[in-house]
């Protein structure tokens, strides 16, 4: 597999972060999942609007837990939920934090845990899945309420630390356990361990990287899955060693879940860890974005043809009235209609929409702008040649999709688009100007027109 081009924005490496008073910090029974209770006026409760969630793997440290739970204390809220991978566990016990309730495996020593703030628990219920093994966890999360403004009750977050096994293309969670075909949102992530051109477009892999992931993310694309990480933000710096950095902690989100991501973000503070701490943030969709339109053209009629051919129109009513008659005539249009739109593809039209652009553009475009950004505030070299890099790569992966949608739109060019092919193979007309002589370009014809009706002084003939 070649590796993509697309644009990199090195995030800066982190320090490691002094040990902080552990005061504040209990222990938990791992059998109990018993949290500390939560002390009066301790602990603000998440906004409504949003939901945050922080990705974390803390190497087994205790020093790395606490840090990353007092970072929380710097911002406005604290966030509804921490999932982390590789929790400190010391004598059957992991840590647990004020305002905080843990849930993870019942096993003597977990790989994953969460913790989740108790206002959120107070308002939403919460059902954590154990599945016998040590390295994942889920969290099916549910309300009398539509979640985030949508038609949707429940979502579920799957929570994994996969490490490798002794065959290097085997991992100890396959993709089957993390990407399931689902109706309701769905948001997998954690230490995968996992190297692909797609997460990390500028690595150069080595046989066994490039062996043990495509499983993994052929398995997320079958099932509609999104990867959420930019392209070539790191989320490793080995503190010792010359390992290189690395992009290894993952976040996918389904079809359903899409359009509820707002944000993601590796911009806490270190906590002494050589992971990144992640926040993932979901919001509900703008009220202002237009509806989704179907792509009639775009059809997937080998598959729907066979279902059209085998749908029988149910029996008529006996003597129906006319009310009975259109009810029975409505409900197999519907029926027929719900085929065709499930397997037709949908898009959100607006007039600054073009057809060969893919979300995997908006991604670079993103990370382009942001490194942009960063190069002109710092002004450093090493930014300048990051924008530039980020520049090169958005603008080279913009000519394949294209020239792609160019090639299939001209043999198809109606009367009707004749000239629309035109303007696209010659681009914008030139500005035309009336024709002066001794003037070519706009400023000399101004030239000209101001010494022909403004003459100055010298030019004037004399009086007679």
């Amino acid at each position: 597999m070649a590796p993509l081009t697309a644009s990199v924005v090195l995030s800066p490496w982190r320090s490691q972060a002094l040990p902080l008073p552990l005061r504040l910090v209990g222990f938990v029974p791992v059998m109990n999942n018993q949290p500390m209770p939560l002390s009066r006026g301790q602990g603000l409760a998440p906004a409504p609007a949003f939901l945050s969630i922080i990705q974390h793997n803390c190497l087994g440290s205790w020093n790395v837990f606490l840090s990353l739970f007092e970072s929380f204390k710097e911002t406005t809220t604290y966030p509804s939920l921490v999932l982390l991978q590789d929790p400190p566990v010391n004598k059957a016990h992991l840590p647990s934090f004020n305002g905080f309730k843990s849930f993870f495996p019942p096993v003597r020593k977990p790989r994953v845990a969460a913790y989740i703030h108790m206002s959120f628990l107070s308002n939403y219920t919460v059902l954590p899945r154990f599945k016998g093994v040590d390295d994942v966890l889920s969290l099916d999360i549910s309300s009398s309420e539509p979640l985030f403004g949508t038609a949707f009750h429940s979502f579920r977050i799957i929570n994994a630390y996969s490490t490798n096994t002794v065959d290097h293309r085997v991992h100890s969670v396959s993709p089957e356990v993390l990407f399931r075909d689902l109706e309701f949102p769905l948001l997998v992530l954690g230490d995968l361990n996992i190297h692909n051109p797609l997460s990390d477009p500028l690595r150069h892999f080595s046989h066994r990287e490039i062996s043990s992931s495509p499983p993994y993310f052929e398995k997320a694309a079958e099932s509609g899955f999104a990867l959420l990480n930019p392209p070539g933000e790191y989320t490793r710096f080995p503190l010792v060693g010359k390992a290189r950095p690395s992009v290894i902690d993952l976040a996918f989100a389904n079809q359903p879940l899409l359009p509820l991501v707002k944000s993601w973000e590796a911009s806490l503070p270190s906590t002494g860890s050589d992971h990144i701490p992640i926040m993932i943030t979901l919001a509900a969709p703008s009220p202002n974005q237009k509806p989704l339109c179907p792509r009639w053209a775009d059809t997937d009629w080998e598959t729907l043809d066979p279902l059209i051919k085998g749908f029988k129109v149910p029996a008529a009513p006996p003597s129906p009235t006319p009310v009975q008659l259109d009810e029975w005539m409505s409900g197999s249009l519907d029926h027929l209609v719900a085929l065709r739109k499930g397997h037709t593809p949908v898009s959100r039209p607006s007039h600054h929409s073009k057809p060969w652009w893919t979300p995997y553009l908006s991604i670079l475009r993103r990370e382009y702008h942001k490194a942009a950004r960063a190069a002109r505030k710092h002004d450093t070299p090493h930014m300048r040649e990051v924008a530039g890099t980020s520049k090169a790569g958005y603008f080279k992966a913009i000519k394949a999709p294209k020239s792609k949608h160019w090639s299939s739109f001209l043999p198809a060019a109606t009367p009707q688009s004749l000239w629309t092919a035109k303007r696209f193979a010659y681009g914008r007309a030139q500005p035309r100007f009336p024709s002066l002589p001794g003037a070519e370009t706009p400023q000399q014809m101004n030239s000209v027109l101001l010494d022909h009706f403004f003459p100055s002084q010298g030019s004037l003939l004399p009086a007679a």
